[in-house]
C-alpha cells in the first residue's frame, strides 16, 4: 500500500515530511492573514481604532507590495538562511504585528506593522516552491509544483470563512483565534529550524537574465488577465446574469473540482512531452472561457463554461511550473523564482484597476473581453518565444 501511494505522489519519499510541514505552515500563514485583512481588520479598525476604510485598505496595499517587491531578495535570503529560519521569522513578525495592533494610535503605525509583516513573508513562497521542485520525482516537476499550490490555496478561504463567522459574534474570540494560529506557525517552525538545503552559490551573475527574460511578459500577463475581472465577478453574476450566492458558488465549485481532479492526469502531459503545447492550450482555453462568459450565458451553460475553464487551469498551472523548472538553473533558483513571483504580483495589483476603468467606460462585458485578450496574448507570446520543446 505504501509503495502504491509513493508511486502516485509527484515527490520523492525522502524529504516529503518536511515539505508537507512547510505546506501546512504556509497554509496557516495564509489563513491568518486572509482572515485578518479581509474580515478582522476592517471591523477592528473602524470600531476600536477609529480609522477610515482608506486607512485599513492602504494597510493591505502596503503589506502586499512589501511582500511582492522583495520576493526576489527574499528568495536569495532563503538560500542563505534556510526555509526553516525564514518561516520562523515570518511567524514571529506576524505574531508581533497582531500583539501590537491594539496599542497603535496613528495610521502610520498600522502601515508600519503590516509592512514588517509583508517583508517577513517575502522569502517563504519562493523557498517552498524551490524545495518542492527539488524533491519532485524526475519528470513530475510540473505536477509537484501544481499540487503544492493547490494544497495552500484553500487555507485562505478557511481563514476568511472562520473570521466571517467569529467576528460578528465575538470579535475578541476572533482575535484570540488569530493569535493561536500565528502562535502555531512559530511552534511548528521550531523543529524545522535545522532543515536547510545546501545550495552552492556559484560565481556568476545574480540572475541568469537570458532565461529570466523569457518569463517576464508572461509572468505579468497571466496574473493580470484574471485580476482584471477578479473584483467584478460577483457584481456581474448578480446584476447581469441573475445568479444568487448559491448559484455562483456552484459555478465556482464546478470549476475548482474539475481543475483539481484533472490536474493529476493532465499534469503528466507537460512533464512527459514538454510544457509548450499544453501551456498554450491551457491559456487559450482560459481565454475562451472569458469570451463565453462575456456572452451572458444561462446557468447551465455557465456550469459547462466553468468546467472548460477548470480544464484550462489544470493544463496551465503544471505546464508553467514545468517550464520554469526546466529553463531556470538549479543555482539561484529561489532568488529567480522570487523575482517571477514579484512580477506576477504586479499583474495581480494592476488588474483590478484596469477592470474597474473598463467597466465604467466601455461597459460591463469589456473587462471580460480584455481578460480574454490578455490570456490570448500570453499564449501567442509562448508560440513565438518558446520555439522548441523544452
Amino acid at each position: 500500500m505504501r509503495l502504491r501511494i509513493a508511486r502516485l505522489l509527484p515527490w520523492k519519499i525522502t524529504g516529503l515530511l518536511p515539505l508537507l510541514s512547510f505546506v501546512l505552515l504556509l497554509g496557516l500563514i495564509e489563513a491568518v492573514r486572509s482572515g485578518f485583512f479581509a474580515v478582522y481588520l476592517p471591523n477592528f479598525a473602524k470600531s476600536s481604532l477609529g480609522f477610515s476604510a482608506a486607512v485599513w485598505g492602504a494597510s493591505w496595499t502596503v503589506h502586499f507590495l512589501a511582500e511582492s517587491l522583495f520576493k526576489g531578495p527574499g528568495g536569495y535570503l532563503v538560500q542563505r538562511l534556510g526555509l526553516g529560519v525564514a518561516t520562523l521569522i515570518a511567524g514571529a513578525a506576524g505574531l508581533l504585528a497582531l500583539l501590537l495592533l491594539p496599542y497603535i494610535s496613528a495610521p502610520w503605525m498600522l502601515w508600519a506593522l503590516t509592512l514588517l509583516w509583508g517583508l517577513s513573508l517575502s522569502a517563504v513562497s519562493p523557498g517552498l516552491m524551490t524545495l518542492s521542485s527539488r524533491l519532485a520525482r524526475p519528470g513530475r516537476e510540473g505536477r509537484a509544483l501544481a499540487y503544492t499550490t493547490t494544497l495552500i490555496l484553500p487555507w485562505a478561504g478557511v481563514g476568511f470563512l472562520l473570521m466571517a463567522f467569529l467576528v460578528p459574534k465575538d470579535i475578541g474570540a476572533a482575535y484570540t483565534t488569530l493569535l493561536i494560529g500565528q502562535g502555531l506557525v512559530i511552534l511548528l517552525s521550531l523543529p524545522l529550524l535545522s532543515f536547510r538545503e545546501r545550495i552552492s552559490l556559484p560565481k556568476q551573475e545574480y540572475y541568469p537574465w537570458r532565461q529570466l527574460v523569457l518569463f517576464i511578459p508572461a509572468a505579468f500577463g497571466q496574473t493580470f488577465a484574471p485580476a482584471i475581472i477578479s473584483q467584478l465577478i460577483q457584481k456581474f453574476a448578480s446584476n447581469e446574469l441573475g445568479l444568487g450566492f448559491l448559484e455562483l458558488g456552484a459555478v465556482i465549485l464546478v470549476g475548482g473540482v474539475v481543475a483539481f481532479s484533472s490536474m493529476g492526469w493532465l499534469g503528466r502531459i507537460p512533464d512527459r512531452r514538454g510544457p509548450k503545447v499544453p501551456l498554450i492550450v491551457g491559456l487559450s482555453l482560459m481565454s475562451a472561457t472569458m469570451l463565453l462568459v462575456a456572452q451572458k450565458p444561462s446557468f447551465p451553460q455557465l456550469l459547462a463554461i466553468a468546467a472548460l475553464g477548470g480544464i484550462g487551469f489544470a493544463l496551465f498551472v503544471p505546464s508553467w511550473n514545468a517550464l520554469v523548472v526546466r529553463v531556470l538553473p538549479q543555482n539561484n533558483r529561489a532568488a529567480v523564482w522570487g523575482t517571477l513571483m514579484m512580477i506576477e504580483a504586479w499583474g495581480t495589483a494592476a488588474g483590478p484597476s484596469v477592470g474597474g476603468i473598463l467597466w465604467s467606460t466601455l461597459g460591463v462585458t469589456a473587462p471580460f473581453y480584455a481578460s480574454a485578450a490578455a490570456f490570448l496574448a500570453v499564449a501567442v507570446f509562448y508560440v513565438f518565444a518558446v520555439r522548441r520543446e523544452i
